[in-house]
């Protein structure tokens, strides 16, 4: 895997692309703070739109796509009801069969949660890993 980017994932100006959602009351703990399942939610929403808009139809599970292997989370801020959510997410290492994708959660215009997460290129049927079309590649080596 290429050499790790060292970025601070609460800069919004790091970002290229960016998904919007909104904080749901579903999405509350007891204390009305955004409980730590929807923060993982937002990061899903980020990140499968990001992967779609690089490689249509990369995350429908059918065959080759990606699979997560590796997902770190780290709260910086409580999120509250109601929202809206900003979801930035960017390539922050690119290897053969792998990535490591780095994302902020943002509140009007504050971080208030970042994220990385490692993803694999793989045969979801043989349940294997393979190298990445040098297309995909080009396409991700953009957003790095």
């Amino acid at each position: 895997m290429s050499a790790a980017i060292e970025m601070d994932l609460r800069q919004a100006e790091i970002y290229q692309h960016w998904t919007d959602d909104i904080v749901r009351f579903a999405d509350l703990d007891r204390l009305n703070h955004v409980n730590n399942v929807a923060f993982a939610t937002y990061c899903e929403s980020g990140r499968v739109d990001f992967l779609e808009h690089c490689w249509p139809g990369c995350t429908d599970g059918s065959g080759i796509g990606w699979v997560i292997a590796e997902f770190k989370l780290q709260y910086l801020a409580a999120g509250h009801y109601p929202n809206q959510v900003r979801i930035g997410t960017r390539v922050l290492r690119l290897g053969n069969s792998s990535l490591v994708l780095g994302q902020g959660l943002f509140i009007a215009g504050s971080c208030f949660a970042t994220a990385e997460s490692v993803l694999v290129w793989a045969d979801t049927r043989q349940q294997t890993s393979l190298p990445m079309d040098e297309a995909l590649k080009q396409r991700l080596r953009s957003y790095l």
